[in-house]
C-alpha cells in the first residue's frame, strides 16, 4: 500500500511508535470499545423497557436494534439478552464498562453468573480468556433428562462421496459423554503419532485424529473373526494392475489411483470375478439360490448400493432374482439380479409389480395396471423430433 494515502498516513504514524505503545493503543481502544457498548446495552434495556420499537413498527427490541445499528440478527438478540442480564449485575457491567472484561468474555459470563455471585465473578473472570469462560458456561448449563434423550435420539454419523477429492466426507453427532470418549480415545492415538518424518514437524491436529479414525477401523477390521462383515472391497483391472495400461481403481464408485490399488494389494485378499466379453459378470447360474458374498459385492458396486426402481434413492437391501429361482429356473447370474430396497422389494413380490429385462443393462417394471417404468430413458421419438425440426425450422441432431 502506497504511504501517499490518507490511510497509509494513519497507520504511519503507529509504525513510527514502539511496539509498547502500539500494544497500549490497542489495549485503549479495545477498553473504549467496552465501555462504549456498555452505554449502548443501558440504552437498549430501556429503550426496550419503554417499549421504542414499537413506534418503529417492529416486532421486539432485538429487530429494532438489528436495523438501527445494523448488525445481524444474532448480534441484536445478544445485545437485548446481555443488556437486560448486567442491568441485574452491577459488578459483572462494571468490569466490561472499564475494558477489564471484552465482549466475548460478558457474553458467555451473563448466561451463569448471578446477584450472589456477581461481585466474586467480576473479578475471577478477568484472569480467564473468553474460551476458559465459555468452557465456564456450558459447565454451568444445566442439563435435564429430556435433553439427555433428545441428544441420544440425535446421533448420527453421515458419509458422502468427495468426487472432486477423491475421499469420503464424514459428518455427525454424539452426545457429549460419547463424544468425549471419542475426543479422548482419538487424541490419544493422534498424540501417539509424533512429529512427521518428512518434515520433523507435528502434522495439524485435524490430520493426525483422520489417522487415527483410520487406524482404530483396520485394527477393528484385523481383531474381526469375520472380516467379510466390514470388508473393503476395491475394484481393479486385472491389465492395470499389472501396469499393462493405464487405468484407476474404485472403492464404492470412486476412482483410486493405481498406486492405491497396489498398496492395498501387498496385504489383501485377492478376489476374482469373470466377466463375459460384453462386459457383463459370469455367475453361478443354476447351483445354487443364495449369490455368493463376491457376486453381492459385484452387484451392488454395479448398483452404486441404491436400489434399482427408478427414481428410488433408498439403499440396496435385497439381491432380487428378476426371473424367479423356482418358478422361472431363473439363474444366480449378475444379469438376472437386482438390488432393491426393502418398500420395492414387497412392490415386487406381493404388490403384483413385474420387473423384465436384464440387470447389467436395462430393466423394465410394470405395475399392476400396465404402468412401464424404464430404468433407462426412452430416446426422442421421431414424430416428435419432426415437429420440433418444422416448429425451429433446423435439424435436431442426435438421437
Amino acid at each position: 500500500m502506497s504511504e501517499s494515502t490518507e490511510c497509509s498516513a494513519r497507520v504511519l504514524a503507529y509504525r513510527s511508535c514502539t511496539p509498547a505503545e502500539r500494544q497500549i493503543a490497542i489495549e485503549q481502544l479495545t477498553a473504549l470499545e467496552c465501555a462504549t457498548r456498555a452505554e449502548l446495552l443501558d440504552v437498549v434495556m430501556a429503550a426496550d423497557l419503554e417499549e421504542d420499537w414499537r413506534a418503529d413498527g417492529a416486532t421486539a427490541m432485538s429487530a429494532s436494534v438489528e436495523a438501527t445499528a445494523r448488525v445481524a440478527s444474532a448480534t441484536a438478540k445478544a445485545i437485548v439478552r446481555v443488556g437486560a442480564k448486567l442491568d441485574a449485575l452491577p459488578h459483572l457491567r462494571e468490569a466490561f464498562a472499564s475494558g477489564l472484561l471484552s465482549w466475548d468474555q460478558v457474553v458467555p459470563a451473563s448466561t451463569f453468573v448471578t446477584p450472589d455471585t456477581d461481585e466474586d465473578m467480576a473479578q475471577r473472570l478477568q484472569g480467564l480468556s473468553a474460551a476458559q469462560i465459555e468452557l465456564l458456561a456450558r459447565q454451568h448449563r444445566l442439563r435435564t433428562k429430556r435433553e439427555a434423550r433428545q441428544a441420544h435420539a440425535r446421533r448420527s454419523f453421515r458419509s458422502r462421496p468427495d468426487h472432486e477429492m477423491g475421499g469420503r466426507r464424514y459428518s455427525g453427532f454424539l452426545p457429549d459423554a460419547e463424544a468425549a470418549h471419542v475426543d479422548a480415545v482419538l487424541d490419544r492415538i493422534a498424540d501417539s503419532y509424533g512429529p512427521n518424518p518428512e518434515t520433523g514437524m507435528w502434522d495439524p491436529l485435524d490430520m493426525r485424529r483422520a489417522d487415527a479414525l483410520g487406524e482404530l477401523a483396520t485394527q477393528r477390521l484385523a481383531d474381526d473373526a469375520d472380516p467379510e462383515i466390514c470388508m473393503v472391497v476395491v475394484h481393479a483391472d486385472a491389465a492395470v494392475v499389472d501396469g499393462l495400461r493405464d487405468g484407476n481403481g474404485s472403492i464404492d464408485g470412486m476412482q483410486i489411483p493405481t498406486e492405491s490399488v497396489l498398496r492395498h494389494l501387498c496385504d489383501a485378499r485377492i478376489e476374482y470375478s469373470v466377466d463375459a466379453p460384453d462386459g457383463t459378470t459370469v455367475g453361478i447360474g443354476r447351483t445354487s439360490r443364495v449369490p455368493p458374498r463376491w457376486l453381492r459385492r459385484r452387484i451392488r458396486q454395479r448398483d452404486g448400493c441404491l436400489c434399482r426402481f427408478p427414481g428410488c434413492n433408498r439403499r440396496s437391501q435385497q439381491i432380487h432374482h428378476i426371473r424367479h429361482w423356482t418358478r422361472d429356473s431363473g439363474p444366480t447370474d449378475a444379469q438376472n439380479l437386482a438390488g432393491l430396497c426393502w418398500h420395492h422389494h414387497r412392490l415386487v413380490h406381493e404388490g403384483g409389480w413385474e420387473i423384465t429385462g436384464n440387470a447389467d443393462d436395462e430393466l423394465t417394471f410394470t405395475s399392476p395396471y400396465g404402468r412401464e417404468l424404464r430404468s433407462k430413458p426412452e430416446p426422442l421419438r421421431d414424430a416428435i423430433r419432426v415437429r420440433a425440426e418444422q416448429a425451429i425450422a433446423l435439424p435436431l441432431r442426435g438421437a
